[in-house]
């Protein structure tokens, strides 16, 4: 399962690095659901992985980058929206982490 995962870090990493080369926002707007596309396609080949929690978290990271890139929130404000939305799938119940199930 690791594997898995590593590989959606890496295309998530290889569309920040893309986004590097073009300067217009619309473009990075079409990186980033690309991105989200892929992972998505990458997540569905393996049964094990919960798909609707997995994507409901990529779609919000997605939807926070999408917001920086077209400036209508600042980077800061996306930084701390991703370190919220971190913090609510290791604590408060997010792709398995803080859930206790009797």
């Amino acid at each position: 399962m690791n594997q898995i995962w590593l590989q959606v870090f890496a295309v998530m990493i290889g569309g920040s690095a893309l986004k590097y080369v073009f300067s217009n926002q619309l473009m990075w707007v079409g990186i980033d659901l690309a991105v989200l596309g892929i992972c998505y396609a990458l997540l569905k080949r393996h049964p094990y992985i919960d798909l609707k929690k997995s994507m409901s978290y990529l779609g919000a990271l997605t939807t926070i980058s999408v917001l920086v890139d077209l400036g209508v929130v600042g980077g800061e404000v996306g930084n701390i929206a991703v370190l919220a939305l971190l913090a609510y799938m290791i604590f408060g119940g997010g792709l398995g982490g803080g859930r206790r199930r009797r």
